[in-house]
């Protein structure tokens, strides 16, 4: 294929966040060049269980105030991409619990539920008959569980296909197999960018190449983003599947439209090895014992691993470099690149057309 020389903007990494960004900006009537050094959400957007959580997240501040945006822009995002795409990203904001185990725990999310609520946020506390009753499968030893009901899931291989699709109706170039191999600045441009053996001269550079931002010669290399490993387990339950996302410390239980329940995931600092280990699969499975003891009977039909992008400080990372005028990041979303991208994808649109950015985006830029 034959690459666009001089897009107004290149758009490096084709995950989530890259996807619902060329597609904004596709719809703003701008001329997108996308590229990809793999398949399409291939790594980390594809990777994740889709869990939408914001009350049932560990996020405060801030970090919450962005989380409750990504979610508030969900519905209308997954019927609009029904309408652009015919593409069902199979959005269902039905809750999210939080197992408590002993009296402990119980204790705990009690009083987490208090200040979710304090922070005008919905949640209840189950006890244990409540808890039976939501959800049949889950460890019939718990106490209870708190109950965020506005929180939800999505299926990740869906909501990319979709975003790429409605950004390619829309004019966007969208080229899988096209790695950005380097980069040449001239003082504080980015001039042109190399992929698929051919230079581009984009006006804008939108950098959303997750785990592997800082790895593009010339760009940012100094961005402190690194890879996060996670691994994951699909079981397939033979009788129906759960009717929630169920957490039990950092284990995690997200059903599927499709029956699958997926298992996940684990949190190592390997560095871009993706391999699939025998500890990480007994992590997921002593996850299943704690969650949903059944489970354990339930056949593996899949399993794999992804990189997520990690920062110090937490991240993201959303905003114009401080010292390349037509570079903007899009990074480091860590665990809520699902969850967070038409937030951001509006945030740098806004950047590249000169207006503010949602207020919920404004403390993540870089400085």
């Amino acid at each position: 294929m034959t690459l666009p020389a001089s897009p107004d903007v290149l758009v490096v990494g084709g995950g989530v966040i890259g996807c619902a960004i060329a597609r904004v900006l596709a719809r703003r009537g701008r001329s997108v060049l996308l590229v990809d050094r793999g398949a399409i959400g291939g790594e980390s957007s594809t990777a994740a269980a889709g869990v939408l959580s914001v009350g049932s997240g560990d996020a405060a501040g801030s970090s919450l105030a962005l989380r409750r945006a990504g979610l508030g822009r969900f519905p209308a995002l997954a019927e609009a991409l029904r309408d652009e795409t015919d593409i069902d990203v199979e959005l269902h904001l039905d809750g999210v619990a939080i197992l408590a185990l002993d009296e402990a725990e119980a204790a705990a999310q009690r009083e987490r539920v208090a200040e979710r609520r304090a922070q005008g946020l919905r949640a209840e506390w189950l006890d244990a008959g409540a808890l039976r009753e939501a959800e049949p499968r889950a460890n019939p030893a718990a106490c209870g569980a708190a109950l965020y009901p506005d929180d939800g899931r999505v299926t990740c291989e869906r909501l990319v296909e979709a975003l790429a699709e409605a950004a390619r109706r829309k004019g966007a170039t969208v080229v899988p197999g096209a790695e950005a191999r380097a980069a040449e600045r001239r003082g504080d441009w980015l001039v042109r960018v190399h992929a698929s053996g051919t230079w581009i001269t984009p006006r804008w550079v939108v950098l959303a190449a997750g785990a592997w931002a800082a790895r593009i010669p010339g760009i940012a290399p100094e961005l402190p983003v690194r890879p996060v490993r996670g691994q994951m387990l699909a079981l397939r339950p033979p009788d129906g599947s759960l009717r929630h996302v169920l957490f039990h410390r950092d284990g995690c239980l997200t059903p599927r439209r499709s029956g699958e329940v997926l298992v996940g995931g684990t949190v190592e600092e390997g560095g871009f090895d993706t391999a699939v280990t025998a500890p990480g699969v007994l992590t997921l499975l002593d996850d299943v014992r704690r969650i949903a003891p059944a489970g354990l009977e339930w056949p593996i039909v899949r399993m794999w691993a992804g990189l997520r992008p990690a920062v110090p400080a937490g991240g993201p990372l959303i905003g114009r470099h401080p010292r390349v005028e037509n570079l903007i990041v899009a990074t480091g979303h860590y665990r809520n690149g699902i969850l967070l991208a038409q937030v951001t994808a509006e945030a740098v649109t806004a950047l590249v057309e000169g207006t503010a950015v949602p207020p919920e985006v404004v403390p993540f830029g870089l400085a």
